[in-house]
């Protein structure tokens, strides 16, 4: 089981974030409070911008998360605005931080539009330069949409100056819910990467997705799941396998809210309220076990309807493409 908590909120509110990180940040919980939750439910992953925390990096410390692994993965906004982040930074490298790694969606002007803030690219540009120079690895995620991807060539070039290496290319996936689906007007199409060689600009398939574009289409994907119709390349592993026993299925995933509130969070569905954490994980995990499935979590390949232009639409994964038809069902069945 994976519990996820808004301890501290965001800067941003990014127009692809998944869990719906958004303003205003600060200290949603206390130290303290972080190690009690811990003790009860187990390690903590921390949502959102971990930075602005007051008592970061404290808040990362055994007894309140889970493994880092040494990444963190940040918009750099307190980084850059902090006082005291030479010392912060420091301390990173006590608590075994190695790896500093930050998304971007176009140069300042877009970038700053993408995340709702501005001066959200002037943070990551001033992080990134602070933790260099601290002896941190630093990396550039650059997720591409439509309407800023006649810069991604320029960003990454400034990336490689910047980090000394070169940026990994990629886009959103979808989940249901939130506002992913407001994001797919961004999402870009096949044709939309070809005038500007997106596939050519970095050629490490490990970097870059759009080496072999082609395979990432809403036609591929559609045809790979019509082959095999139970890969499980489209369910997140997030996704329960099986709605009749919840409770046992390892990744299950729920996120404790700023205020207080304990949601399942399926990924095939908006999130699902369980119920208030002083409840208590007792009863709060109990009615796991009677929770109905999700609306058109069985939905086959064969139902699937494009509109015209949609087949060219670029997904990084199978479950993806799967998670945006759901997202039309849903809203189509609405009407």
């Amino acid at each position: 089981m994976y519990m996820d908590i808004d301890a501290c909120g965001c800067s941003n509110t990014c127009r692809h974030c998944s869990p719906d990180g958004h303003s205003p940040g600060g200290e949603f919980y206390s130290l303290s409070e972080l190690r009690a939750i811990k003790q009860q439910w187990g390690p903590l992953t921390i949502r959102f911008e971990p930075t602005i925390h007051p008592h970061f990096p404290e808040i990362y410390a055994p007894d309140i998360a889970g493994e880092h692994g040494g990444w963190l993965v940040t918009n750099g906004c307190g980084l850059a605005q902090r006082d005291d982040a030479d010392q912060v930074m420091q301390k990173m490298q006590w608590m075994g931080f190695h790896t500093l790694a930050f998304t971007l969606h176009g140069p300042r002007q877009h970038h700053d539009w993408f995340t709702r803030r501005p001066g959200s690219f002037e943070s990551i540009l001033q992080a990134t330069r602070r933790a260099r120079k601290a002896g941190f690895i630093t990396h550039w995620q650059i997720f591409v949409d439509r309407k800023g991807i006649g810069d991604i060539a320029k960003l990454v070039d400034l990336a490689l100056s910047e980090c000394g290496e070169l940026p990994s290319l990629s886009v959103p996936y979808h989940r249901v819910g939130g506002r992913l689906w407001r994001y797919e007007a961004l999402r870009p199409t096949l044709g939309d990467i070809k005038p500007y060689g997106l596939s050519e600009l970095i050629k490490d398939p490990k970097k870059n997705i759009f080496t072999n574009a082609i395979a990432l289409t809403n036609r591929a994907w559609l045809e790979k799941w019509r082959q095999d119709p139970d890969s499980g390349e489209f369910k997140h592993p997030y996704e329960p396998r099986t709605w009749s026993d919840l409770a046992d299925y390892d990744f299950l995933s729920l996120r404790i809210t700023r205020h207080r509130k304990v949601f399942l969070d399926p990924m095939c569905s908006p999130i699902i309220y369980l119920g208030n954490l002083s409840e208590g994980k007792e009863i709060i995990v109990g009615r796991l076990e009677v929770l109905p499935k999700p609306a058109h979590v069985e939905l086959q390949p064969q139902e699937l309807e494009f509109s015209p232009g949609e087949e060219e639409h670029l997904h990084p994964s199978g479950f993806s493409l799967r998670y945006k038809e759901i997202s039309k069902k849903r809203l189509t069945s609405c009407v």
